[in-house]
């Protein structure tokens, strides 16, 4: 997979995944201990369950072994069947049965990787569906462990149809010999390559000509679309971007620069002033992974009801509520990293933002927002709260054992 965010100005995660490096040992599908069937009730070809979006995450109810469900991400980043989970309390609840195999886990952000526990023969349930045969990938916890339980992916996109009703905050699982593309979709085709899908796009630049881009696929980004300078020429950073932390992978903090694109153009249509993130070229392509001209993430697939056909190599787009939204980015100016125990410290301070106005100094824990406790969790379900320009906020920030409150005035940073 390829996973990656951060918390811009209250909670940047980049794009959700990462990339599996397996020992030699006898290996199912995909390259893992696995033997996955999936079963609907009887009578019923697909299956519906409800999701949150966090922030651009799509969160739904995931079980395993008939536990109570866990609050996962599904993340078409996750290219690898079964699910990922991380190591503490929840996980030792469950009383898995792991084997002696392990994988090393990395991803984007450039530390190093870290040993994962398999526990095979697991059964995922989703709903009213049930994935049997599946492998539990347990890892060391990170900050990302704070946001979610998991992280879920090809278990439900490789063999099925995919549906995410935005409008109705639905998704629906589907057999494909019984799925029906959508009335009045546009169709998208999709390049599926080994373990990931690419989706060509356009990106219209201040002077109006479209650059053709080649983009990985990313449910599992929050950003809008990421954009690798070094592999494209006829991309450019747009005027008024800047330097900032753009992201946290598995493997660190990720960085890069913010810049408000002309447009956007995806099967026909054409959104307007997107918010795009270039990362630096250290973090182009995580791991090595081919990631093309960059990555296609939750901010704009979020303003279609999007249909994924990974078989039949079709996305299909239908736009929603959201369509004509403005995009826009942190008016803070602070970045915040969370620690394994889920405390929030400021790491970064933009220069000239309301943050640095106010005189947040990096180093300080978050204690509240408005007077409510900070939890990473609320935070990211509550990103919007720190894009809405002019609104005043109130931190609660520790320093040495004592707390100040600063007031911000949000505004527009790009």
């Amino acid at each position: 997979m390829t996973l990656r965010r951060t918390i811009p100005a209250v909670l940047s995660l980049a794009a959700l995944a990462a990339c599996f490096a397996l020992p030699a040992f006898t290996q199912g599908q995909h390259g893992m201990p696995t033997n996955e069937k999936v079963s609907f009730p009887a009578g019923r070809d697909s299956v519906s369950v409800r999701f949150e979006n966090w922030g651009e995450h799509l969160i739904i109810p995931v079980s395993v072994n008939a536990k109570p469900p866990l609050q996962m991400v599904f993340d078409t980043g996750m290219p690898i069947p079964g699910v990922l989970l991380y190591e503490g309390a929840l996980v030792d609840s469950m009383k898995l049965a792991f084997g002696p195999m392990q994988v090393n886990v990395g991803g984007a952000g450039g530390g190093g990787s870290m040993k994962a526990r398999l526990a095979p023969g697991v059964t995922l349930g989703v709903g009213a569906l049930s994935v049997s045969g599946s492998v539990a990938i347990v890892m060391p916890q990170t900050p990302l462990s704070n946001l979610h339980d998991g992280i879920i992916g090809a278990s439900l996109f490789n063999g099925l149809v995919v549906s995410v009703d935005h409008d109705q905050s639905v998704m629906t699982l589907t057999r494909r010999e019984a799925f029906t593309p959508p009335k009045g979709a546009t169709e998208v085709p999709l390049e599926v390559v080994g373990r990931h899908a690419y989706v060509k796009a356009g990106v219209v630049g201040a002077d109006g000509k479209v650059t053709s881009v080649r983009l990985i696929l990313d449910l599992g980004a929050t950003h809008s679309v990421s954009l690798n300078l070094r592999a494209n020429p006829g991309l450019r950073l747009p005027a008024g971007a800047f330097a900032s932390r753009i992201g946290r992978g598995m493997s660190g903090v990720m960085t890069g620069s913010v810049g408000r694109i002309a447009g956007f153009e995806l099967g026909g249509h054409r959104l307007t002033g997107v918010v795009a993130t270039f990362p630096d070229s250290a973090f182009e392509s995580p791991r090595g992974l081919d990631s093309g001209d960059g990555n296609l993430g939750g901010g704009i697939l979020g303003r279609f009801n999007v249909t994924l056909d990974y078989v039949g190599k079709r996305m299909y787009l239908v736009p929603n509520h959201r369509y004509g939204d403005r995009f826009d980015w942190d008016m803070t100016g602070v970045s915040f990293e969370i620690g394994d125990r889920g405390d929030i410290e400021v790491e970064a301070v933009l220069p000239g933002s309301p943050a640095a106005s106010a005189g947040v100094k990096t180093g300080e824990a978050l204690i509240a927002v408005d007077g409510v406790k900070a939890v990473p969790r609320d935070m990211l379900r509550e990103r919007a709260r720190f894009r809405m320009e002019g609104r005043e906020v109130v931190l609660t920030l520790r320093s040495d054992g004592h707390d100040r409150q600063v007031k911000l005035k949000l505004r527009r940073l790009v």
